[in-house]
């Protein structure tokens, strides 16, 4: 299943009613789940209505979710106008776009896509928390069916407008909005074809992961690990691409937010090290910097037994291998053009 605004930790449910409000769907008729719906903050609303349909899915019933969405649209429909209401159509709307795209269904997630911005866009002007978050995850959603259409440009512009609208909320709700902010970081790292701009993002929001690892929230902290994880993947594509400055900076940044996530060194900690200290190696001005790493590494590995490492970081030292790294790095010198 393609990832999407549903996952559990993009928004934090923060707000204890969100499971009573939930039994409405199994237990009361469309009348009183509609005044529930329409009386209940818009937050408990939209968490029950986005939460049900992730449960759906992942219990393989995705048919069940798309007839639930479109059922409370109907219950939305037949009450009196209001703008809570039209927003609240509009996030169930953002629910089933998420929905059909993490079933494939694409055609389906672009044409609803496209009648929830109408819907948004009758009140451009709207900058409250409600109309924000449906804004936002409903941008982060379509950044990846630009990428299924190739629409690459579409789906920067896109994706970097979710991360400014959940920087925005992330700035007054931290705790249920953090982990959106990072998420939709996170999907720049495949989703930007810029490096140069992508590690220019990165340093842009630096303040923010900064402060959100230090905060006592496991769905932030989700979000964070797999921040570093793909921050690990890009640099290792780049390592095969041969741009190996690039490497080093995204190898440098997932192990400054990985030492500030879990300060005690690991083995995983060891390693990125480990890798960056590759990276530098095929630099020749860095390369002595990677030397003297590796040799800080090999203490370490040696304490924590780890003999897989220990061989690792020797085959790196041996002199014959590093050698290499100069003729790899230097080849174009020795052969004029």
């Amino acid at each position: 299943m393609r990832p999407t605004s549903l996952e559990s930790n993009f928004i934090t449910v923060t707000d204890d009613s969100v499971g009573r409000l939930k039994s409405l769907f199994v237990k009361k008729g469309d009348a009183e789940l509609r005044h529930k719906l329409k009386s209940s903050p818009f937050n408990v609303a939209y968490d029950v209505v986005r939460g049900r349909a992730a449960e759906l899915i992942a219990e393989g019933d995705a048919d069940c979710a798309i007839m639930m969405g479109r059922h409370i649209n109907e219950l939305i429909q037949r009450s009196h106008a209001t703008l809570d209401t039209t927003v609240l159509h509009a996030a169930v709307m953002q629910v089933l776009t998420a929905v059909f795209i993490a079933t494939e269904s694409y055609e389906a997630a672009l044409s609803t896509a496209a009648d929830t911005l109408t819907l948004l866009s009758q009140e451009p002007r709207r900058k409250d928390e409600p109309f924000l978050q449906v804004l936002g995850a409903l941008l982060y959603d379509l950044s990846f069916l630009h990428i299924v259409r190739k629409e690459y440009k579409a789906a920067e512009r896109t994706l970097e407008k979710s991360m400014r609208v959940f920087e925005r909320l992330a700035k007054m709700n931290p705790d249920r909005y953090g982990s959106a902010h990072i998420m939709a970081l996170n999907a720049s790292t495949s989703v930007y074809r810029s490096r140069v701009k992508q590690v220019n993002l990165l340093a842009h929001f630096q303040v923010a992961t900064s402060t959100y690892l230090e905060m006592v929230n496991s769905g932030i902290h989700d979000a964070m690990d797999r921040l570093i994880e793909s921050l690990a993947n890009e640099g290792e594509m780049l390592m095969q691409l041969g741009k190996y400055r690039d490497a080093v900076q995204y190898y440098s940044r997932a192990l400054k937010y990985l030492s500030k996530l879990s300060p005690e060194f690991s083995e995983r900690h060891l390693k990125l090290s480990i890798k960056l200290s590759e990276a530098l190696l095929h630099t020749r001005s860095t390369r002595q910097k990677g030397v003297h790493l590796l040799n800080t590494l090999l203490q370490k590995a040696v304490r924590m037994k780890s003999g897989k490492y220990v061989k690792e970081i020797e085959t790196l030292l041996d002199e014959k291998t590093t050698g290499k790294f100069d003729i790899l790095a230097l080849w174009h010198k020795a052969f004029p053009k």
